[in-house]
Order: C-alpha cells, then structure tokens, then sequence
C-alpha cells in the first residue's frame, strides 16, 4: 500500500464531504435569518444530494473505463463553492440550485477518488477504503466546526473567535480552492501508474454478484436515510425539544460526528478480526433499540449520551459497506463506489424533508423521530441475508 498516496486521498474525501456535512449545522443559522421552517431545511438538506442520485452511476461506469484524475479536484471545487455560496445567497430558490451543483460536484468526486484509493490500496484494500472512508467522517466533524468558528463565531470571555455571520460560508470556497489545486498538482501524475494497475490487476477472473449487491444496498440506503435525517435535524431537535441554542445544538453534533469518526476507525479494525458483514449486522441491530426510545427522552443530558452508542452504530460499518460492494461488484469498482459512497447518500438525503414535513405537520421533531424506528428495521433485516462475496480468497 502507497500509505502516501492514500492518506491524500483520504485527505481529499475529508475536503469533499465536510460541505455536505456543514450544511446542518447551517441550517438553524439559515432558518434564523430567513425564516425558514423544518420542511423547507429538509429541502435544502436534500438539494444537496439530488442531482447526484442521477449522475453518479454513469460517473462511475465512466471511471471503470478511463482514467480521469482531474474528477477528483474539479468535485471538491463544486462541492465548496456550492456551500460557500449560501451564505450570500437571500433566495431559497437560489439555495436550493447552489446546494444542487454542490451535490454533483461530489457525485463527480466519489467514484473516481474511491476507484483510486482501490489501486493505490495494493493487497490491502481493506485498510486502504477504510483509511479513505475515515477522511469522509472526518468531515463530519470538520464542516460543523468551520460553521460554528466562521459562522456561528467561539465566545471565549469577552472575546468572540471567528464569527462572520452567514458571509463566513466563504471559508469553504477557501478551502475548497486550496484543496483542489493541491489535488490537481499531485494526483495528475498518478494517471498512467492507475491505468497500467487496473489493466494488469486480473479483472477477467472477477465476478458481479447483483444479487448480493441488491442486499447491500437495502443496507446503504436505510443506513443513509437513518444518518442523514438524523445528522440534519440534530442542531435543531436540540433548539426545538431542548431548548437549547444553536451553538449548543451543533456542539452536539460536533460531539456525535467525533464519536462517528471514532467509530469507523473501530469498525474497521473489528471488520478485519470478525469480518465486514459481521460489523454490518451487530451495528444495524445497535441503532434499533436506541432510535426507537430516543424521541422518548426529555432530558438532553441522557439525550447527548445516547450519542456515543448511536454513533458507533451508524457509522462502524462504513468502511465495511465500500469494500462489500466494491468485493460484489468486483468487475464495476467505480460502479459500486458510486452508488455507496454517493447515491446511497443522495437516496438517504432524500428522507430528510420527509421528516422535515413530519414535524411541521405532527408539532415538532420529537414525533417526527418515530419515522426512523420501522427505517432502522429494515437495514436490520437487510444485514441478516448478506452474502459471503464470490471474489473472497
């Protein structure tokens, strides 16, 4: 494994997904200053990742049969300007197209960057996908800090860190530009060293099993569904149930994309003791007795805890997931990195302004939380017919 190579990669992943992750601890920023209510943050939410449900199987398929090294900058680029915008942007309309070029400049980054990271991985793809999946949580935690520093701003005594207001989504097309052109530079050169890999790997003797993926993905995409909606709404079921304010609010989520990115180092290391479709059962049934009593709570304090466990639930199996689809889909990598690092999260965004309708129509978040019980059932049982991969040595 090219651990230089990788830890770019990965580096890059995080550049990417921290937009898509900023986006719900901007939301209650947004909401306040434009008087949004759940279901139009929903819509938002899920502007993001719409287009990119459509373009990213045909992106992937275009990266199973060339090499486009100048996918992986351009995505992170869209991706930044397409959050960084919001911020000067008055019209949710406007919004709503911003955060639209936004996702499909990460369905152009996924397929092509995780394609990569397989070669670059050597004999040990599954530390390698792991090592790259742990840069997309990282953005995770990353997306909510820079909105709470350039956005939301840091008291610390009478001074106040950062805190721009809505103009400080700027520092995304910042680093996003940065990113880019530090990718551009660098993963150019790797072009006729991947192709000669993916020609000389012995693709011929590898196997698509449909069948298996189908399963997986009734997997990827509940467990989408589950970690969209839930990562969404987080700041504001805080404001809303708590009482809380925004700063508190997206703490929380700070602290549960923190304990996610715990969680995929963990589940990545458990995945190569006790096997990747192990990790995938035991978290999906984790994340069903917790989802199921959490609406439940009324202290934040028992509330916040649950997050620890929840998030090791939702988030372990990550790394899992990619290498199981990428091992059924052994003909198509880029295929099946794209559908489970992008289109399972475009279709599981698309949950999110479900749930944003459900609370402005039953009163509140808190009602609305029920929706993810029967959600985390069905990956719960999806996880119980996962195939052993035909391409398992």
């Amino acid at each position: 494994m090219n651990y230089r190579k990788i830890l770019l990669l990965s580096l890059g992943h995080l550049s990417c997904d921290l937009n898509s992750h900023a986006l719900p601890a901007l939301l209650p920023y947004l909401a306040a200053a434009h008087n949004f209510d759940y279901q139009t943050c929903g819509f938002l939410a899920f502007a993001y990742s719409a287009v990119a449900s459509l373009v990213q199987p045909g992106l992937g398929l275009l990266a199973d049969k060339m090499a486009k090294a100048w996918f992986i900058p351009l995505g992170i680029l869209m991706a930044s300007m397409g959050i960084g915008a919001t911020g000067f942007l008055s019209s949710e309309y406007a919004m709503f197209v911003s955060l639209v070029l936004g996702g499909i400049g990460a369905a152009v980054f996924h397929p092509e960057a995780a394609r990569y990271a397989n070669i670059v991985s050597g004999d040990h793809k599954g530390v390698g996908l792991s090592i790259f999946s742990v840069g997309g949580n990282g953005g995770m935690l990353m997306g909510p800090l820079i909105v709470m520093l350039a956005v939301g701003g840091i008291p610390l005594g009478s001074f106040t860190l950062g805190g721009f207001g809505l103009h400080g989504t700027a520092a995304f097309c910042l680093l996003g530009i940065v990113m880019a052109a530090l990718l551009l530079w660098r993963v150019s050169s790797w072009d006729m060293a991947a192709g000669k890999t993916k020609t000389s790997g012995g693709n011929a003797a590898a196997v698509n099993d449909w069948g298996a993926f189908g399963i997986l993905s009734g997997c990827l995409l509940t467990r989408m569904g589950l970690t969209v909606a839930f990562t969404t709404y987080l700041p504001l079921y805080w404001q809303g149930v708590f009482h809380s304010s925004a700063s508190t609010g997206n703490l929380m989520l700070v602290l549960f994309s923190l304990f996610g990115v715990a969680s995929n180092l963990s589940g990545g290391a458990a995945a190569d003791r006790w096997g990747y479709r192990r990790v995938v059962r035991v978290s999906s049934f984790l994340c069903l007795p917790i989802l199921a009593v959490f609406p439940f709570i009324q202290s934040p304090w028992l509330a916040a805890l649950l997050l620890a466990p929840l998030a090791v639930g939702l988030f372990s199996p990550f790394s899992s997931l990619v290498v199981l689809g990428q091992r059924y889909l052994a003909r198509n990598m880029g295929f099946a990195s794209g559908i489970t690092l992008g289109v399972a999260v475009s279709v599981g965004g698309m949950f999110a302004p479900v749930l944003g309708w459900a609370a402005d129509l039953w009163g509140g978040l808190s009602p609305a939380m029920h929706l993810l019980t029967p959600l985390a059932l069905i990956g719960a049982v999806c996880s119980c017919f996962l195939k052993k991969p035909q391409n398992d040595v």
